[in-house]
């Protein structure tokens, strides 16, 4: 049971980073130069699809989804940027959150996710998200995503963590909250 239940609060862990991590607020300094950003054939990829008109349906706020997760446990932060909820990207410059990310890697860093469920309310969805694998009936975590501008985007769930004033702070805040890999 008790192996159960450390497996449990790793997926929990690893989804709420996954999430509450990919929410840094825009600050005034700490923010590294376009020149450090990363970037990728997957960014252009994410950029090219957060571009393009996405249906609303439940299948592709789930492929959204997927894709997110996969990019983020990837490392690929500048990517999974481009498939937040637009929302978030207003709220959030992306040198500043990938700078947020380097900063904390995640818990979730390398873990594979399956989308079991997907339940559309109005521009909506809401996915089930498990582990990979066997670990996929210990426990799951519900993410939001939203349809605006023509495209589904992930909606983090945590935007408290990145109010500090500034990134050194946000990490800072994430590390003492256990949010980032070996705090």
């Amino acid at each position: 049971m008790r192996k159960g239940i450390a497996a449990s609060t790793l997926i929990v862990s690893a989804v709420f980073a996954a999430a509450a991590c990919s929410n840094a607020a825009p600050t005034s300094s700490g923010a590294p130069s376009a020149a450090t950003t990363p970037t990728s054939a997957a960014a252009a990829a994410s950029t090219t699809q957060a571009s393009t008109v996405q249906s609303e349906t439940a299948a592709a706020a789930a492929a959204v989804a997927k894709q997110y997760l996969g990019l983020y446990s990837a490392g690929q932060f500048a990517a999974a940027y481009g498939l937040l909820a637009p929302s978030t990207q207003q709220t959030v410059s992306e040198p500043t959150w990938v700078a947020v990310h380097q900063g904390c890697p995640s818990q979730s860093a390398g873990l594979a996710y399956d989308v079991k469920d997907t339940t559309l309310t109005g521009n909506t969805a809401v996915v089930t998200v498990t582990l990979a694998g066997a670990a996929s009936s210990l426990a799951s975590e519900s993410e939001a995503l939203t349809y605006s501008s023509g495209r589904w985007g992930f909606v983090p769930n945590d935007l408290s963590l990145y109010e500090h004033g500034g990134v050194k702070a946000d990490i800072a805040a994430a590390k003492a909250g256990g949010y980032c890999a070996g705090s």
